[in-house]
């Protein structure tokens, strides 16, 4: 049985003083990431290390016994593949072509809508029927949250439901046998899953993964997991990972361009702030660092954020045209 159960997800992260911060406002730039695995046999004693604020992990020990290539394409145009899933507008290819992941992001999240793999030309589907929810925005230490899945592959008679929580545990500076990386992110991610197969006893499968993510570069840093299957009547199998990449950081065109069209000022701010841009501002949402909406502006170029606490907020704009961007915003 062939499936993805952990994939890396691609960001740019804005920050947040000494804290990181993911913002939704670029996901999943299209373009290659190289990753290089480390063997199992180094990984007897691996642990992902501390959580919490301002920490250090060194991972520069392990040296690479393979790598890969993954490419991310815009959908619907971005690939052939696109057509396998209508909804997903976001997909990764990896192992040459014989792997793909489907994405869709809207409303600020990112849900994995399913997969799709080629062995020995035989290709296999997984169909979430209950889409998994990936990611949030936007996204800072300690944000947390839980969401259940379920889905099924074929040809192969596979059902499959499930839970995972994603916690965002940890931010410091983490050092990989490619550098030392300060203002990084961590994500957990906590996924139990009940599988079924006809003609087979049911597993309970059990993983944890974590991902370290910077601003200054693109997809993960450093991703490690841990891996339980319990099946009745067997031992249970445990298995671990570890890659790690450095891979480089580009704008689009498109992203260059929006960002230099919208004007926020004064920022920091007391107590207005102004908002300009090309198009006509339809609807601002105010979120706060947890990403949870506290205000709601509607027809304006200028709220009144004096009433809210000194920190952190995003302002995400909706544009007569339908778009939509999030930008960071400090009250004094």
């Amino acid at each position: 049985m062939k499936k993805l159960y952990f994939t890396l997800l691609i960001f740019i992260i804005a920050k947040m003083g000494a804290q990181p911060v993911i913002s939704a406002a670029h996901v999943i730039q299209p373009g290659p990431v190289t990753y290089y695995g480390v063997d199992a046999t180094q990984l007897g004693s691996l642990t992902p290390g501390p959580a919490g604020a301002n920490v250090s992990w060194d991972f520069s020990q392990y040296t690479p016994s393979s790598s890969t290539t993954q490419i991310r394409y815009d959908c619907p145009t971005g690939n052939t593949n696109c057509t396998d899933f209508a909804l997903a507008n976001k997909i990764i290819e990896s192992a040459g072509g014989e792997g793909y992941s489907y994405h869709q992001y809207a409303n600020n999240e990112l849900l994995t809508i399913g997969t799709k793999s080629i062995t020995s030309g035989v290709t296999t589907y997984y169909n979430y029927t209950d889409p998994l929810l990936e990611l949030k925005f936007p996204i800072t230490y300690l944000q947390t949250f839980t969401d259940t899945f379920a889905g099924y592959s074929t040809p192969a008679s596979l059902t499959e439901t499930g839970t995972q929580t994603v916690t965002v545990d940890a931010y410091g500076t983490l050092k990989t046998p490619l550098g030392t990386f300060p203002n990084t992110i961590r994500m957990k991610m906590e996924r139990s899953t009940v599988s079924n197969t006809v003609g087979s006893p049911m597993a309970n499968i059990t993983f944890v993964g974590y991902t370290w993510v910077s601003s200054s570069y693109a997809g993960a840093l450093l991703t490690i997991s841990f891996s339980e299957v319990a099946v009745p009547g067997f031992p249970v199998a445990y298995g671990r990972y570890l890659s790690y990449g450095k891979n480089t950081l580009t704008l689009g065109t498109e992203d260059v361009t929006a960002n230099k069209q919208i004007d926020i000022y004064p920022n920091p701010s007391s107590d207005y702030v102004n908002l300009h841009h090309g198009e006509k501002i339809i609807k601002i949402e105010m979120n706060d660092a947890e990403g949870k909406k506290i205000s709601e502006f509607k027809n304006v170029d200028k709220i009144d954020i004096s009433g809210f606490p000194s920190g952190v907020y995003f302002l995400k704009m909706t544009f007569k045209n339908g778009k939509t961007e999030t930008r960071k915003i400090i009250r004094k």
